[in-house]
């Protein structure tokens, strides 16, 4: 499975030991939990094991919805959808055991070199036809998107259909109202691939919404973009491919259910024309003694040319052994890019400063911005050099030896971060913003040496972080090659990922907001334009402490060239009480100070004011009203 799941809120620990299951190792995270192969016992065959969080596994809701899942795979039984074999339950958490498929997923799929239309249109199909199965069987799935679709390599690259954990169901059977999960007037899936009115409400949406989300892959899978706002037909961004594709795309995408196809049927009957003949079944031919002859011939040249490619193949793996001799490197897997970020690297903290403010914009409210003003900020920095320029924190390409020596190889590091020495930044409600981009460097004969005997590198990555004691962290992760946005958090035992809209070409505006009761959101876009990242995650009302002290702003920079423009951070400090005699002119004061506060922000909460100083009795004084501000 892919290392790139939907999202999950997963505590570090041992995997639960499950009878009649041998777990091997974690191959990625669930919507609701963890994925691990294993060995069923009883056969000896490879399975694959979900278990549900055991934060998760307290909740009666989640509960409900992990069995959910389960129900809805026992009732599909389909070669392009992944079967169920079990489901139980340990002493901390509840699991399903499902076919293991040993391949991709279709968004790794969609990383690779441009492939053969047809083969792209067989896909397609492939998964329609699953989805058909899937609403002929009374269940919607809701959640389609690339990384829910799995290519099983041993069965020749099919498509399979998984993750089913947000299914509904079709009739008002007992299986749908045992598990009626969605409220009126709640949206769940992936925004990027919901229709509009599951957006809305997704209880109310039906198979339609399932299609709209087909549309949304098939144009993706077309063009390596999601069709967001006003978008070209894919014929026009891929040469060679059917026109009558565009008219699919845009039927699936209608804005009203009542436009779009009303089956996936009716879907299906549009796109298996365009299905090459080739792919179909055909009975064998007789061939005459001339083209059997001329078979013949095409077999001697074809092993000819197999021997010299074999032949090549062992010469260059040949030449990159003695580099790799040579080199004495081996290319690790990047772990998290958080932590990546803040791991200590040889010239960790060093001293810098730039321009910048630092301001009391109200009685209750500091606030801290990079790049331009009056003010000289400590600016920290570690691992790979960064500059401030045209008021930006950018970190430049990088230029690496191609046969680095011994001490170059110690001083090598493709990781940097500058983190904003901000003091006494203390409060209730926090906000950081910023406008990022993180690109590949420009192609040169040297990188593409480089690219030739070590491989590719690894995407560009730019984060926007919260950073506090012991290496505790809140990330908001940018990658500049299209992955999806990520916001990522380690604050001691509490861990994980969660897997945003697919990061935008060029420069994005990001923002991290924390409420009083400790609810963090990341959004994406500003105004009118700005979406929400993932889930709220709430850190609770003492958030602060989840750092192990007040946190501060940092960015971070992973291959490529990075930019970081407009970097503000403010923090609401809950405001003085004093004791203040109350009259019309304070009262309409306090309304119009409450009436200014943003939607997204939560007033902090007054503390219980002072005792009143002790006075003198006075014989016939009326009484004075008092109004606590």
């Amino acid at each position: 499975m892919s290392s790139i799941e939907p999202t999950a809120i997963s505590r570090a620990r041992t995997p639960d030991l499950i009878s009649g299951y041998r777990l091997e190792k974690l191959v990625g995270t669930g919507g609701m939990g963890e994925v691990h192969k294993a060995t069923q016992l009883s056969l000896g065959r490879t399975v694959a094991v979900k278990l549900l969080n055991s934060e998760l596994a307290k909740d009666p809701s989640f509960i409900a919805r992990f069995q959910k899942e389960a129900a809805a795979l026992a009732t599909l039984s389909h070669p392009h959808v992944v079967a169920i074999v079990d489901k139980g339950k340990t002493d901390s958490t509840y699991y399903l055991v499902m076919e293991f498929v040993d391949g991709p997923s279709l968004r790794e799929l969609m990383r690779t070199p441009q492939q053969e239309t047809q083969v792209l249109l067989r896909r397609m199909l492939e998964i329609c036809r699953a989805i058909e199965y899937a609403h002929g069987r009374g269940v919607i799935h809701r959640d389609l998107k690339p990384e829910n679709i799995l290519l099983d390599q041993q069965a020749g690259g099919i498509a399979k259909v998984s993750d089913f954990g947000l299914a509904s169901f079709l009739d008002d059977s007992t299986v749908a109202s045992r598990y009626a999960l969605t409220s009126t007037h709640v949206s769940m899936g992936t925004i990027s691939y919901m229709a509009p009115e599951q957006r809305v409400d997704a209880k109310s949406a039906d198979a339609r919404a399932d299609i709209f989300s087909l549309g949304v892959i098939l144009y993706e899978t077309f063009t390596g973009e999601v069709p967001l706002g006003t978008f070209d037909p894919p014929s026009r961004k891929r040469s060679g491919l059917d026109p009558r594709v565009d008219a699919i795309v845009m039927r699936c995408l209608k804005p009203d259910p009542d436009d779009r196809y009303q089956t996936v049927g009716a879907l299906i009957a549009e796109l298996e024309p365009l299905v090459p003949g080739s792919l179909l079944s055909m009975p064998p031919m007789r061939l005459t003694r001339l083209q059997r002859a001329k078979r013949t011939a095409k077999g001697v040249v074809r092993v000819a040319a197999q021997t010299a490619a074999t032949l090549l193949v062992v010469s260059a793996v040949g030449v990159l052994g003695f580099e790799y001799y040579r080199s004495g490197q081996v290319r690790e897997r990047q772990g998290p890019p958080g932590a990546a970020i803040l791991a200590e690297h040889k010239n960790a903290n060093t001293n810098r400063t730039a321009p910048g403010r630092r301001e009391d914009v109200l009685p209750n409210k500091q606030r801290v911005l990079v790049g331009e003003g009056p003010d000289q900020l400590a600016m920290p920095l570690a691992g790979r050099p960064a500059v401030f320029e045209n008021k930006a924190i950018v970190f430049p390409p990088l230029d690496l030896p191609l046969f680095p020596n011994e001490e170059e190889k110690r001083d090598l590091t493709r990781v940097g971060r500058v983190r904003a020495d901000v003091v006494g930044f203390v409060g209730g409600v926090a906000r950081l913003t910023a406008r990022v981009r993180a690109e590949a460097p420009p192609p040169t004969l040297k990188r593409r040496l480089q690219e030739w005997l070590k491989g590719p590198p690894p995407d560009p990555v730019v984060a926007m972080m919260l950073v506090g004691r012991d290496g505790r962290y809140v990330a908001l992760v940018h990658h500049g090659a299209g992955a999806p946005l990520a916001l990522e958090w380690a604050l001691g035992e509490r861990s994980g990922t969660m897997l945003g809209q697919p990061s935008p070409q060029g420069e994005a505006r990001l923002e991290l907001f924390v409420t009083e009761e400790g609810v963090l959101q990341a959004f994406i876009g500003q105004g009118a334009d700005q979406r929400p990242i993932a889930e709220p995650l709430n850190l609770g009302p003492d958030w602060q402490g989840q750092f192990g002290e007040p946190p501060t702003p940092a960015v971070g920079c992973i291959e490529g060239t990075c930019s970081i423009e407009g970097l503000t951070y403010a923090v609401d400090r809950p405001a003085p009480v004093a004791e203040t005699p109350s009259s019309p002119v304070v009262a309409a004061t306090q309304r119009t100070v409450a009436a200014a506060v943003p939607t997204k922000a939560v007033v902090p909460k007054r503390a219980p004011p002072p005792p009143p100083p002790k006075r003198q009795p006075v014989k016939a004084a009326p009484a004075k009203s008092t109004k606590r501000r």
